[in-house]
């Protein structure tokens, strides 16, 4: 992918005396987190801000560019303040990232801020690092383009990646990633850090539970903490042991709880991390000794034995999944719609497994049926496909996730397009028994000016939502 912009010649002005007014002007609290300060007066965008409560500006910080796919910049401040309080980082967070945009125009807004706030706070341009979540961490770890300075990126869930771009880059950069275990992501997150090993940038990738969600406030600091003793073995920050004791404890409280929760596994795996992290601070024998503890575990073998089994039983089922879902859209088979029934109900009873990790097997199946089917709904739409395979899918993603109301809309549409009123009014009924309320919505799906005119269609509506807009028929409640 190219971007194209003038905004890298605009950031040098940064290495220029200037006054800080802006954060002057703005009397920013120190240890406390503050919301839509305005990236410019001439655009509606804003950012939230956090200085640490030591802050001056007569010395200069390493900074933090946040990016959350909501634009939730406020909650992605204070989520970082704790770590940046602690190891003495800026946070700024933008508002205004939208995981409904293009990456293109992210990266324009976060180009923005970025440019904002080098030329209106005491930045240590060695010091420059992004993180994002999702459609954030795309915009974080493209970032680079536009500011080849920033040392670091700490991406959740997903990760952006142009071996070709990589491969000229210098490769001091670190990357810090966090895999949900349930999340569809999680293998292929996991995948592209391969690559930037072979590439030779240092790299960590910690897991975490929450997927679609940033990782607790604790594994937040684990990741800003790897930044934090890169630059003191890159020579840009003083060696503090002090610090690095502070942080190998945390880091190492948390393997300790996972191994109190008999997180065997996930507890040496964090070890292994700590191992390669740790390495240049005299910590590794010590660490090496905590993993050998692990492996006399009965439990620890356990754990690993289960979750190459799960390995082994998603990849087999997720090639089935694939195989199958295109056979059945290539023969339009919709008397398997019961056999793809059933396949959820057992994905269903996996995701309930007392096994863990088969359980995140379950979630991670689930999510990829979703989201290939999800796409594979706009691919067809893209190529024009029959009308069949259009509804064959949109039924397949009824199944797979009964409460998202896309998929009904879109079967309702397709089956009052072809005249087939039995079907819509099937998949109206089903949509209504999934709670959804919105009438005005339901009035306004594509192609359904005959539908919503019928006497059936506003029956359903008055017996479900108590009220429709056309034929004033007495409710049998």
């Amino acid at each position: 992918m190219k971007i194209t912009s003038t905004l890298y010649t605009g950031l040098l002005l940064c290495l220029l005396p200037i006054q800080l007014l802006f954060a002057q002007d703005l009397s920013l609290r120190k240890g406390a987190a503050v919301d839509s300060l305005p990236v410019s007066d001439s655009i509606s965008e804003s950012f939230a801000m956090y200085l640490p409560s030591n802050y001056s500006d007569d010395k200069k910080w390493p900074i933090v560019i946040v990016f959350d796919p909501e634009g939730r910049g406020i909650n992605s401040a204070r989520l970082f303040s704790q770590a940046a309080n602690e190891q003495g980082y800026l946070i700024a967070a933008s508002n205004n990232i939208s995981e409904k945009d293009s990456l293109v125009s992210n990266l324009e807004i976060a180009s923005r801020l970025l440019e904002k706030v080098l030329l209106n706070f005491p930045i240590d341009e060695k010091r420059v690092y992004s993180a994002g979540l999702g459609e954030g961490a795309l915009v974080a770890s493209a970032l680079p383009i536009i500011y080849p300075k920033i040392k670091g990126v700490l991406a959740v869930e997903e990760v952006w990646i142009n071996k070709e771009f990589l491969a000229q880059k210098n490769k001091k950069q670190i990357i810090i990633g966090f895999a949900a275990f349930k999340s569809d992501s999680y293998n292929n997150f996991r995948e592209s850090f391969n690559i930037f090993k072979i590439l030779d940038y240092k790299n960590f990738i910690y897991n975490y539970d929450d997927e679609g969600n940033w990782p607790s406030a604790k594994l937040i600091s684990h990741g800003l903490g790897t930044f934090t003793l890169q630059a003191m073995l890159d020579g840009d920050q003083p060696r503090d042991s002090d610090m690095i004791d502070r942080l190998y404890e945390a880091e190492l409280a948390t393997a300790e709880s996972w191994r109190r929760q008999l997180n065997f596994y996930k507890a040496y795996e964090l070890l292994e991390l700590m191992r390669d992290k740790y390495k240049y601070f005299d910590k590794k024998d010590e660490i090496r000794d905590l993993q050998k503890e692990i492996r006399r575990e009965t439990i620890y073998k356990e754990q690993r034995a289960e979750n190459n089994s799960a390995k082994i039983k998603e990849r087999n089922l997720r090639f089935e999944y694939y195989y199958s879902i295109e056979e059945d859209l290539t023969s339009k088979s919709f008397e398997n719609i019961g056999w793809w029934a059933q396949q959820y109900k057992e994905i269903d009873s996996i995701k309930n497994s007392k096994i863990v990790a088969e359980s995140e097997v379950g979630y991670r199946l689930e999510d990829y049926l979703q989201s290939y089917t999800k796409d594979r709904f706009q691919e067809l739409k893209q190529e024009k496909a029959g009308i069949d395979r259009l509804i064959l899918v949109s039924i397949l993603r009824t199944i797979f996730d009964k409460e998202n109301p896309e998929a009904y809309f879109s079967i309702i549409s397709l089956s009052a397009q072809d005249g087939d009123y039995y079907t819509a009014l099937l998949y109206l009924e089903d949509l209504l028994k999934t709670g959804y309320e919105d009438l005005e919505q339901l009035y306004d799906i594509p192609g359904t000016l005959d539908l919503k005119l019928s006497p059936e269609f506003n029956e359903l509506l008055k017996k479900y939502l108590g009220e429709s807009k056309y034929y004033n028929i007495p409710s049998d409640n």
